[in-house]
């Protein structure tokens, strides 16, 4: 899935899981009083620090709180509260998963603490010297009623004081579990049994708990639903190998259909298996990203290779975690089409994330750095930084080179970029030299009249247009224009580039009616293609209107103008060459307009 942007330079134009929130309570207790819940009170100015991100300030009241969290699993530096300590000292050790459910961080004065300790161990206290009571009482009835002989009475006393003194640790147990306890956390039935267990009211409890039913019993039937349950596994197990043998399989035979009609240029249909194969396993990372890749090349469709890859970006993620090369080249597959869409901010954004993954895992010496410095490169392009995208261009190549040697498809995309951006600087002997090169590189592997060699033949076209030289420009262009309508269909957005340019030799040429054709289909399929708020849809905009302008059309050639103008404001804002071009333009068919009305 590792593949560069390649830049297209017009004549008139020089041509973006996914972190979910995790919300939590610092807290102090819910306690019961005289049978009722009291409600603890939230901790407004607690501050909670996720394991290696800065601490976030709870502004809540109520103590809420929430991070966006990338990982699925994460753990906690610290939870601090001047003058409360957390009443679990290991909440902050635990690894948590994330989760819809809040986490919950109680916390109380250490006063408060030491006093509800105090209270419970006292309250324990009294219900054992309670129940010591009344089992010396019932030993001495049984003796007066003579049910038991001395020795017998003697030995249950034993036995009791003895118990007695065990239950200091018991005493101590249940003192620090009762004085921990969060009584907001327990649902009404668990609130009020534990409640009564607190304070002595075991038969009650004891009778709370009856109404559930037989607990003996409803546990062996749990355990016989469990026994069915792995044996449901055991099948569930088996039905599940040979699922996963027919998906299998079924994929290959998509896969087989999807290259047949490939085969015969049939790009839609050859689509249409590849994504029938991604719906199969969702969470097959590589076919959702061949599927993207495919109708991202092939068919132009953005929006469903977006979808594709943010899907797979996902999965990725989920499987490999955030520092892996599938990770990066989803991110980088997605910052390309945020690019194709001409959100240049987004691309920058997902490329730039691709690139530090990359650079961490490999170094500097890598294809997929190497790839990374060429797209990245191709943003400041488009920025009209070309200080910046020589630099970056240079660096890509430097690094594809000493990864794979002359001869490789990266390589000749770094020779292209390379050759658009000499293109735009007039240095034409240099641009000519790097399509040369690119050309020389894949023209032998996938053949002139693949889609590969047409688009350097079309970069070529734009070198001789700018130099005058239009028969030499045309004779590439058609070139371009055979392979491509061959491969890619006629609606592809690398055919509406080359459509426009053929428009505009055309209309230099005074030829209207050639030019007229050619720069309507270019702005057909960029409206189709890539939507009407996008540079490639500005630039064939424009081309129209001046030519409507050249033939007399004003109004017409206004009209078209001040839409190209809506799209230059939204894409680019008020201060930019490409909208100063645009408003020139405008004054100028106005200024002819007023002529005419004059005469």
């Amino acid at each position: 899935m590792k593949k560069h942007i390649l830049l297209v330079l017009s004549l008139l134009f020089a041509i973006q899981v996914f972190a979910q929130t995790q919300k939590g309570y610092v807290k102090t207790k819910g306690r019961m009083v005289n049978g009722q819940l009291v409600p603890g009170e939230g901790l407004k100015g607690a501050t909670v620090a996720v394991k290696g991100r800065t601490p976030v300030l709870v502004n809540k009241d109520n103590g809420e709180f929430s991070f966006p969290m990338r990982d699925d699993q994460f753990s906690f530096d610290s939870v601090n509260k001047k003058g409360y300590q957390l009443i679990d000292a290991d909440a902050c050790s635990r690894v948590y998963k994330l989760s819809g459910n809040p986490i919950y961080f109680v916390m109380e004065t250490p006063e408060q603490q030491l006093q509800d300790k105090l209270n419970a161990e006292r309250k324990i206290r009294r219900n054992l010297q309670k129940q010591l009571q009344e089992r010396e009482d019932e030993i001495e009835a049984l003796k007066e009623q003579q049910k038991i002989s001395d020795e017998e009475y003697r030995q249950a006393l034993q036995k009791l004081y003895q118990d007695q003194e065990s239950n200091e640790q018991l005493i101590s147990d249940m003192a620090k579990r009762y004085s921990e306890l969060d009584y907001d956390q327990l649902d009404e039935f668990y609130r009020q049994v534990s409640y009564c267990i607190e304070n002595g009211e075991l038969t009650k409890a004891d009778s709370l708990l009856n109404t559930k039913g037989d607990v003996t019993q409803q546990i062996e039937e749990e355990m016989q639903k469990g026994k069915a349950i792995q044996e449901q596994k055991k099948k569930l197990k088996k039905a599940e190998a040979v699922h996963a043998a027919n998906i299998d399989e079924l994929a290959k035979r998509c896969y087989s259909y999807h290259e047949t009609f490939l085969a015969q240029h049939m790009n839609d249909t050859a689509a249409y298996y590849l994504e029938l194969r991604a719906s199969l396993d969702t969470t097959n990372v590589a076919w959702q990203g061949d599927a993207g890749l495919f109708l991202e090349s092939y068919i132009a469709d953005y929006g469903k290779a977006l979808d594709y890859y943010q899907l797979g970006l996902r999965q990725a993620r989920i499987q490999y975690g955030e520092e892996d090369e599938t990770t990066a080249a989803f991110y980088s597959s997605i910052g390309i089409i945020y690019y194709y869409e001409g959100d240049y901010e987004a691309a920058m954004e997902y490329l730039t994330k691709s690139f530090e993954i990359r650079k961490s895992i490999f170094g500097e010496n890598n294809p997929g750095v190497a790839e990374c410095y060429s797209n990245i490169g191709s943003i400041y392009f488009s920025y009209g930084d070309e200080d910046k995208a020589m630099e970056y261009f240079k660096k890509g190549l430097t690094i594809s080179k000493a990864c794979y040697g002359d001869n490789h498809i990266d390589v000749a995309a770094c020779y292209i970029n390379l050759g658009v951006l000499y293109s735009r600087l007039n240095d034409f002997d240099e641009a000519l030299d790097c399509f040369d090169k690119a050309l020389k590189i894949k023209e032998p592997i996938f053949g002139q009249d693949s889609a590969d060699a047409g688009y350097i033949y079309f970069q070529m076209g734009i070198v001789y247009d700018k130099m005058k030289d239009v028969d030499k420009a045309m004779d590439y262009y058609e070139i371009a224009r055979k392979a491509c309508e061959s491969t890619l269909g006629k609606t592809h957005p690398t055919l509406g580039l080359i459509y426009y340019n053929i428009g505009s030799v055309y209309a230099n040429q005074n030829n209207y009616d050639e030019a007229m054709k050619f720069l309507t289909q270019s702005l057909t399929i960029f409206e189709t293609v890539v939507g009407e708020i996008h540079p490639y849809t500005s630039l064939a905009l424009y081309g129209v209107a001046v030519a409507k302008y050249n033939q007399g059309y004003y109004r017409e050639a206004l009209e078209d103008m001040l839409r190209c103008k809506e799209i230059d404001t939204a894409i680019f804002g008020e201060n930019n060459p490409t909208l100063a071009r645009t408003k020139n333009m405008i004054d100028k068919i106005e200024a002819k307009m007023a002529e005419e009305d004059n005469k």
